[in-house]
């Protein structure tokens, strides 16, 4: 089967050429276009069939068609996070996250904004802010999507990074008396 796409292949880069079959002593087939020995066959190739190809028609621009359900594409939200702001140090004795959005045009009915936090669900809301209890210490990312009532995003914030800074503390274990 390996064997016989290979030549389709082939045969499709060279239509025009002498196309020349070989068997090595091993019993493996090979095909050129040149021959290297007197016993390569040469083979009749049937004409190659093509059809040229359609030209795309442009859409209108005002008008996008959504290809699932063939209905006009839905709205396409901005979404900025306006707070927190970019590569912000949470301090210790912050122990909530709000987190704030602009969204242009306003949410429509059925939408929903969804907030990530380093890629996993924070909520799922028609809120244009949140706030998230008890942020670990790290560095993290988060983003806001705008989804439809089928889950197909309507827009993405660019997503922004939040240092969040917590006590570590070290439980030393306390060294055992040794005896005298």
């Amino acid at each position: 089967m390996r064997s016989v796409l290979m030549v389709i292949v082939f045969l499709a880069q060279v239509s025009a050429a002498d196309v020349y079959k070989t068997v090595d002593k091993d019993g493996n087939i090979k095909y050129t276009d040149k021959p290297s020995t007197e016993k390569a066959e040469k083979l009749e190739l049937r004409e190659i069939n093509t059809v040229p190809g359609a030209q795309p028609q442009a859409l209108p621009q005002s008008v996008a068609v959504d290809p699932v359900n063939a209905q006009p594409a839905a709205l396409n939200y901005q979404i900025t996070i306006i707070s927190p702001r970019n590569d912000v140090t949470i301090p210790v004795g912050q122990r909530d996250l709000a987190i704030a959005i602009n969204l242009t045009p306003e949410l429509q009915q059925g939408h929903l904004l969804v907030y990530f936090m380093n890629g996993e669900l924070l909520e799922e809301t028609t809120m244009n802010n949140i706030i998230v209890k008890d942020v670990p210490r790290g560095t993290h990312t988060v983003v806001v999507e705008a989804i439809d009532e089928n889950g197909r995003s309507l827009g993405t914030s660019a997503p922004i990074i939040v240092n969040i800074i917590r006590p570590n503390i070290h439980n030393n274990a306390l060294s055992k008396p040794t005896p005298k």
